[in-house]
Formats: structure tokens, C-alpha cells, sequence
């Protein structure tokens, strides 16, 4: 079992935890839109999605 595991509403599974960090930071304009997978921008509102998890802030 992998401790390090988010359950993302951008694809509704549970993804590594360094992903869920990179999409945050890419959604606080840390870091290039172009570094995320598409897959998680499929849903028209992503960036507001991302915003609203309770994961946003937590790491």
C-alpha cells in the first residue's frame, strides 16, 4: 500500500502525492502549464477544482 496517495477530483483516482504537488504549483503559476498532463485538464474548470481540493494547501 502506497502511504503517498491523493484522491484527485481532476481525474477522480488517487494519484501520487508529487503529482498533486505539481498541479498545484502549476495552477499558483509556480510552474509552466506546459509541465501538466493533459489528463488532468480535462474537466472545463480544472484550475477551480484544483483551487477547492482540500489537498491544495496541505503539502
Amino acid at each position: 500500500m502506497n502511504d503517498h496517495l491523493i484522491l484527485c477530483p481532476l481525474v477522480d483516482e488517487e494519484i501520487e502525492d508529487i503529482d498533486c504537488i505539481e498541479n498545484r504549483d502549476i495552477v499558483d503559476e509556480m510552474l509552466s502549464e506546459k509541465g501538466m498532463p493533459l489528463k488532468f485538464k480535462q474537466k472545463k474548470d480544472w484550475r477551480e477544482i484544483c483551487k477547492n481540493c482540500k489537498w491544495h494547501n496541505y503539502y
